[in-house]
């Protein structure tokens, strides 16, 4: 029985070892700057639009002023977040919004004061449909070195431009199933066998291979080994992300959401959603997920997925061996009982 148990936990071991282009607040924080995070625009092709970007000179004694570049930005992992392409000749992308954006190169801006900054963005008559953007970067021109206003990609502005018509989209799914998320909330692995705690979150990867920045939507349910359905997810896209050009995007969603509400460095309550751990049975379980995504007025385009993943703590797994011990020996002591009634002459 000892050899068993052992064989057990060894079979057990090779079994386991078997863009964010994030929801941003009305105004993003840099160390110096108070700005418009991103802008959202749908213009037809030959249109034309002027608005304003917010600046906030966060500082209470000292004026900054500050230069203005449009720079283009592609994914940089699959979490979304923007990687600017800063270099001076770097090239320019197809879905870029530099030739069509009009604006001052800086602005002066007094201590503790904001400014409404003009842009204007024209599309030309002949531009195709699709999605297009590009990035406001803001640099410190009265600091040494010129050194950059903002620090995070959360900071910068960021535009988006969707021209309508028949475009070219398409997404496909390259993973889907249970998630676990590394300490860095930007990695992870996907896992089909659980045996601390059953997995809180679930996630599916998808390729943007379209010329239209996705944001998909949809719904997933999980059922038990017995077909019983025991979570239901309504939006699997809870953060509103999008999958850019060429992206390969991976979306998380949590099992069991919960809100939980803390005081931000200003005093102001934030609420948050994160995933907790859901109270399943041990067995074995299935996913089924349903994305949706379509723009620009074409059809609903639809992915349908389905994983499985086993939940086996680790209670469970010596529940069973406690209860297959009990069955084995209770059978060898009543073999032995059996052999001990029956009189010798008549064993066989």
């Amino acid at each position: 029985m000892k050899r068993f148990l052992n064989r057990l936990v060894l079979t057990l071991a090779l079994i386991v070892a078997g863009i964010t282009i994030p929801a941003l607040p009305a105004h993003a924080a840099s160390n110096g700057l108070g700005i418009t995070p991103r802008k959202n625009y749908t213009l037809q092709p030959g249109a034309h639009i002027t608005d304003t970007l917010y600046i906030n000179n966060l500082s209470q004694t000292q004026t900054l002023s500050v230069g203005l570049k449009v720079v283009d930005f592609s994914a940089k992992d699959q979490t979304g977040s923007p990687s600017l392409a800063l270099q001076k000749n770097a090239p320019q992308t197809s879905w870029s919004l530099k030739p069509f954006i009009t604006m001052p190169a800086s602005v002066t801006i007094p201590a503790g004061k904001a400014v409404n900054v003009p842009i204007s963005i024209s599309i030309p008559a002949t531009q195709g449909a699709g999605s297009y953007y590009s990035a406001i970067d803001y640099t410190a021109q009265n600091s040494p070195g010129e050194q950059n206003v903002t620090l995070s990609a959360s900071s910068v502005s960021l535009v988006f431009v969707t021209v309508p018509g028949q475009a070219h989209e398409y997404m496909q799914l390259k993973q889907f199933g249970a998630f676990i998320p590394n300490g860095d909330d930007t990695t992870g692995s996907f896992s089909s066998w659980f045996f601390g705690g059953a997995p809180s979150t679930l996630a599916y990867v998808l390729q943007n291979q379209g010329n239209v920045a996705e944001q998909p939507t949809g719904s997933m349910v999980i059922k038990n080994m017995f077909g019983k359905q025991v979570r239901s997810v309504d939006q699997v896209n809870p953060k509103n992300q999008l999958a850019l050009i060429d992206q390969t995007r991976r979306f998380e969603t949590c099992v069991q959401p919960i809100n939980k509400t803390a005081k931000t460095g200003t005093g102001e309550d934030q609420t948050t959603v994160v995933c907790e751990t859901p109270h399943l049975a041990p067995g074995r379980y299935t996913a089924q997920l349903a994305v949706f995504y379509g723009l620009n007025g074409s059809s609903n385009q639809e992915i349908m997925a389905t994983a499985t993943f086993w939940y086996l703590p680790v209670w469970f797994l010596a529940l069973i061996f406690v209860v297959l011990f009990a069955v084995v020996l209770g059978i060898y002591l009543l073999q032995r009982k059996i052999r001990r009634a029956t009189p010798r002459g008549k064993r066989k």
